[in-house]
């Protein structure tokens, strides 16, 4: 079975011919021919083949040159070597054959001669092949088929040569995966090297074999091809953690309420025994809030729209608002949480963003701190921004492990003093949201003694008969 196709085998050459030469009565679309059949019986085959418009493909258990040539000579697609060890080779070979057939190749060569030549050995190989005999008609031909999925470029051409085109197709299709090959006659070897600093991703010095510029091109096509699942495999991964955290938030609320109302007593009286329980399953409901808000966030970090929605705030007051709640965590830990914020003016910022920013820098904290030590949140107001720094004194962020530290999943050497679970999303969400508002962060560590995260906001401060509007979430 080939790309789930059924497959006919014929032992009868003389059947099998008159099969061909009919067209295949529109049954066949290729035909895999063994050479170990007797010369005259492959001969009349590959007439027949020819006769009625269907591709043939020969094979043989063995590597022979005699085979190579006779495949050449009779104008096969190829000649594939069916090895013992290997019985689906040429299973792949034809798969692939016929996925070919759904990828579109752009030739851009000035000797109409040549464009005929390529269009001619790629269509071999089932490709379906557009011609440009220059580089502006390249660049029509790629606006107009957007997907194009590997474009041959001769480098000797009128207007703009075959390197400059390269560039020139890799700035205005920036987003779009496509495979450049370089192909030249006269040109030095050296250009080649010119090709592929040029955004080129594979180069062919004429003359060459056509199995050579088959192989060159279907390892871009492939290429090609993977990066578009990847693609496609990461718009359903974030997908799927956008309806996760979707549909996670109202019933972990719901959690975090219904323990909440009991541990208030609007349940009635109830025993030490359930106010534990009942403020277990609180904590455990905030830290799937936190978990489902993060997911959201990254979600909107990575097809970048976490756009903060600005508003009148006290920066100050979110700060002291968020350090008593990172204390009730710290408390279990035995963690001193000191702050030190002076009074700011009213600023422009998206609160629930800055909340979910400071909890994530506090709870890194506590989480890598070990148990009665000190974490210190303090703010500095400069001319142009505000800078907050929380540090700890934990083990601190090896140098080597820095350029890890603010991406998602990561996990470093360091490990929480308490076993505290941790996705690795917390500082890359902090990061987004600091970039989201024009600001940076950073760290400042020694291993072993500690790590201090900074981050910076932009002073933008809004005219005093606004203030009333401020809020803090």
């Amino acid at each position: 079975m080939f790309s789930g196709l059924g497959a006919v085998k014929v032992s009868d050459p003389a059947a099998a011919a008159a099969l061909l030469a009919a067209g295949g009565r529109g049954e066949v679309l290729l035909c895999v021919v063994d050479l170990a059949l007797p010369e005259a019986g492959v001969r009349t085959l590959a007439a027949a083949a020819t006769t009625g418009a269907v591709p043939w493909l020969a094979v043989a258990e063995r590597y022979r040159p005699q085979f190579r040539e006779l495949a050449q000579e009779l104008d096969a697609i190829d000649f594939v070597v069916a090895e013992a060890e290997d019985p689906q080779s040429v299973a792949r070979f034809v798969d692939r054959l016929l996925k070919n057939r759904s990828v579109r190749i752009l030739v851009v060569e000035d000797s109409a001669f040549m464009r005929l030549f390529l269009r001619r050995q790629l269509r071999r190989y089932q490709f379906r092949v557009h011609m440009a005999a220059s580089a502006a008609m390249a660049l029509a031909v790629l606006e107009q088929r957007p997907d194009i999925t590997a474009v041959i470029i001769d480098y000797d051409m009128p207007e703009q040569n075959g390197v400059e085109l390269t560039r020139t197709i890799r700035r205005r299709f920036r987003q779009r995966e496509i495979c450049l090959i370089g192909i030249s006659g006269k040109a030095p070897r050296s250009i080649s090297a010119e090709f592929l600093k040029s955004g080129g991703d594979d180069y062919l010095h004429k003359p060459f074999e056509r199995e050579e510029l088959y192989c060159r091109v279907l390892h871009g096509v492939e290429a090609v091809e993977r990066m578009l699942e990847i693609k496609r495999l990461e718009r359903l991964r974030r997908m799927f953690l956008s309806m996760l955290a979707h549909d996670l938030k109202s019933p972990a609320g719901g959690i975090v309420g219904a323990a909440n109302l009991i541990l208030d007593g609007v349940c009635g009286d109830i025993g030490s025994e359930v106010r534990e329980m009942a403020a277990v399953i609180s904590q455990a409901g905030r830290r799937l809030c936190t978990l489902a808000a993060n997911m959201q966030d990254l979600t909107r970090l990575e097809t970048g729209r976490l756009e903060p929605a600005l508003a009148a705030s006290r920066l100050d007051a979110l700060i002291m608002e968020r350090v008593r709640l990172a204390e009730a965590t710290a408390a279990g830990k035995g963690i001193r949480v000191e702050a030190r914020v002076p009074d700011l003016p009213v600023l422009l910022f998206d609160p629930d963003l800055m909340a979910r920013l400071l909890d994530n820098l506090l709870s890194n904290a506590i989480k890598f701190s070990p148990a009665k030590s000190l974490v210190r949140l303090t703010l500095r107001l400069a001319e142009d921004e505000v800078m907050v720094r929380v540090s700890d004194q934990g083990p601190g962020v090896l140098i080597e492990e820095r350029h890890r530290l603010f991406k998602p999943f990561e996990r470093l050497s360091a490990r929480p003093t308490a076993g505290e679970k941790s996705l690795g999303l917390g500082l890359a969400i902090a990061e987004g949201i600091a970039v989201a508002h024009g600001g940076r962060i950073w760290v400042e560590s020694d291993p072993g003694q500690g790590a201090a995260f900074c981050f910076t906001l932009p002073l933008a401060p809004v005219v005093p008969d606004q203030s009333d509007s401020c809020s803090c979430l």
